[in-house]
């Protein structure tokens, strides 16, 4: 099979698990490298007409930096409500995102630079749910060409100062129907928030026009990824930026 039957095999699976709701992951089908599974990502979007409203971008395990798509849909307004279906899962993750103000081409990019296409700060929650699964059951190149697993996010409170803010040192809270899972100042994996934009942009590779002004670009788990599997009300705040809240419902 080659590359690109291999893909557009790929991308037709994912349409279908988006469509039913269900997907089995297959070995033989998985990308050969980042740009094959990207262009899965562009594959899946064209096909099924998606808006690209958004990025996520972080380091694989091999610590090269990725990015996958947050479609426009998907991307919705605390306080937020969603649908979890019996016996089904969701992982959360408590996020500091961006807006952009300007596009951000790919290339080797100054720190200071980033900050300054930055419109605002953002406190969200990424929903993750991998169509065909998440890791280490399914490896990082098939999730990745699903979108790096991303099932929707949630905006909540924002601030323009971005560069008043302390973006390694903010204080972030997480309770789960009332109860306190996560009080810790920082705790982003590379410290800095900005430092996965920059190293993506450095090699960026994705085939679906970049990052855009207005798209909202977040930049990884400021908590240990959390289980939902029963309908629950999560809520969180980062000091100095605002709040957000998603109620999980049957």
């Amino acid at each position: 099979m080659t590359d690109a039957t291999n893909g557009s095999t790929l991308a037709e699976r994912l349409v279908e698990a988006r469509r039913s709701g269900t997907g089995r992951f297959d070995a033989a089908l998985l990308p050969a490298d980042a740009a094959a599974a990207m262009r899965v990502q562009r594959d899946v979007a064209q096909r099924i007409g998606a808006q690209i409203g958004g990025w996520k971008v972080g380091f694989g395990a091999d610590g090269v930096p990725f990015a996958g798509p947050l479609y426009a849909p998907d991307i919705v307004r605390s306080p937020a409500t969603r649908r979890l279906a019996l016996g089904d899962h969701v992982l959360v993750e408590i996020e500091l995102a961006f807006r952009l103000s300007r596009d951000l081409p790919a290339r080797e990019t100054p720190r200071e630079e980033i900050v300054a296409a930055l419109d605002r700060a953002i406190v969200g929650i990424e929903l993750i749910r991998g169509r065909l699964g998440e890791p280490p059951a399914v490896p990082f190149l098939a999730f990745l060409a699903d979108n790096a697993g991303n099932a929707g996010y949630v905006t909540g409170g924002a601030t323009p100062d971005c560069r008043g803010l302390d973006l390694s040192r903010l204080r972030v809270r997480f309770a789960v129907d009332g109860t306190t899972v996560h009080d810790k100042v920082g705790g982003h994996p590379q410290g800095d928030p900005i430092e996965p934009i920059r190293a993506y942009l450095a090699r960026a590779n994705d085939a679906l026009g970049g990052l855009r002004a207005g798209q909202v670009v977040t930049t990884g788990s400021l908590t240990t990824p959390y289980r939902a599997e029963h309908p629950a009300r999560l809520e969180a705040s980062i000091e100095g930026i605002g709040e957000v809240s998603l109620a999980l419902v049957r």
